[in-house]
């Protein structure tokens, strides 16, 4: 008998008041619950699903770019709709996922592009289309609250438009788009220019913290250059906040700029030895090349979201080790990734002296983001995969937190 191919499954567990967590409800889950493809039998991804390239989130809607064996690309989205932020071909709300298809996109599309990154703002969303001979193309959709679409303050449609960098000093169609990233309110893009390869950060939106750079405005309705000089050491990967943005460059340094109300930059700058950076909305994670991938944690700790004892603290003003529990002989457990939520954190494991790996979790729990079935903050990192109310047993492929959900991927 044939064996069966293995297949994926996506999971998600928190906040779901316009259908977000595409489980075809509208309420909050407090367990982990399979998502629903329209057109697919329960729990199951579009056949030929090969693997989710990315899976972004906003305050109540949620993209996901699928490959499909051969490498063709298609856009899913659920969850709320009535910004424009899903296209102009929903309105309202989306239960579970559905392709995401507007005129815009498919006049790229014949012209050779494919969607190739996507982003979340508050309420506005991101895609980079990319082609072989032309040039990278960002289409933003949705909301303009701060100039989240990049086209100009008094621009307030939420129909899909293509933001243009021909203003900044640089040769916009030379531009080759690395990653795109989006805070609550702002967006950071890391961009290639060739043919020299010169590494520069692009952003708009909120920047009146700094979050964008050195000069602090209001709102930066189009795109900036961030005054940093990062070709001699480019960025490996960023993260972005609610007022704050955090680069852990190639080097190891860490660059950080924004607000520090809450101690989420404290001491950032001297750290030298980084190999990611994460934040939720008022914290920063930074996990340390060492033997034992120590994660340290500095920001807002209201929710217990920097993962160890504070002794009545609320904010990580110092910083410190998130505190995962030893194995009976003391050693720790090694962690391979973790993702940042709005104010909880999630993180990858295999425990010591195993091959098995296990999901954990802490912070905020309001809406059962960490899928522990109650609603309490978590103050110190406990297991939540293998976890309760769901039968699935697959292999952990990625995990992914939003604003107050969490997102796995099974494979099984």
């Amino acid at each position: 008998m044939e064996a069966q191919a293995p297949s994926l499954r996506l999971l998600a567990a928190g906040s779901n008041a316009r259908g977000q967590l595409a489980n075809r409800s509208d309420d909050d889950s407090h367990t982990f619950q399979e998502c629903q493809f329209t057109g697919c039998t329960r729990g199951a991804l579009p056949l030929g699903t090969h693997r989710i390239l990315h899976l972004v989130t906003g305050a109540n809607h949620t993209l996901v770019l699928l490959e499909y064996d051969g490498g063709r690309r298609e856009l899913w989205g659920c969850g709320d709709a009535h910004k424009g932020q899903l296209g102009p071909e929903y309105t309202g709300r989306l239960t579970e996922f559905k392709p995401i298809s507007m005129s815009l996109y498919k006049s790229y599309a014949s012209q050779g592009y494919s969607c190739c990154l996507i982003a979340a703002a508050w309420e506005t969303s991101y895609l980079v289309l990319k082609s072989l001979s032309r040039p990278d193309v960002v289409i933003s959709m949705g909301s303009n609250d701060f100039g989240a679409l990049g086209v100009g303050a008094t621009q307030a449609t939420s129909t899909p438009v293509v933001v243009s960098f021909d203003h900044l000093a640089i040769d916009a169609n030379a531009l080759v788009i690395e990653s795109i990233i989006a805070g609550p309110r702002h967006v950071v893009l890391h961009v290639r220019s060739v043919p020299k390869n010169d590494y520069v950060l692009i952003g708009w939106g909120l920047g009146r913290h700094g979050q964008l750079g050195q000069t602090k405005t209001a709102n930066d309705s189009r795109p900036h250059i961030i005054a940093l000089d990062i070709s001699a050491d480019p960025v490996q990967t960023y993260s972005l906040g609610l007022q704050h943005t955090v680069l852990c460059h190639q080097s190891g340094r860490i660059t950080s700029f924004g607000s520090n109300k809450k101690g989420q930059l404290c001491s950032l700058d001297s750290r030298t030895r980084g190999r990611r950076v994460g934040c939720t909305w008022n914290g920063t994670y930074i996990l340390v090349e060492d033997d034992e991938n120590t994660l340290l944690s500095t920001g807002s700790n209201g929710h217990g979201q920097l993962g160890r004892e504070m002794q009545g603290a609320e904010d990580g003003i110092t910083g410190g080790p998130v505190e995962f529990t030893t194995s009976h002989d003391g050693r720790m457990p090694s962690l391979r990734s973790f993702a940042c939520g709005s104010e909880h954190v999630i993180a990858v494991i295999t425990p010591a002296g195993s091959l098995d790996m296990e999901i954990w979790g802490w912070g905020w729990n309001e809406h059962g983001n960490l899928g522990l079935d109650h609603t309490d903050d978590v103050s110190k990192p406990v297991m939540i995969w293998p976890g309760v109310g769901c039968e699935l047993d697959g292999s952990i492929v990625q995990v992914w937190a939003g604003n107050g959900t969490s997102w796995i991927l099974l494979q099984i």
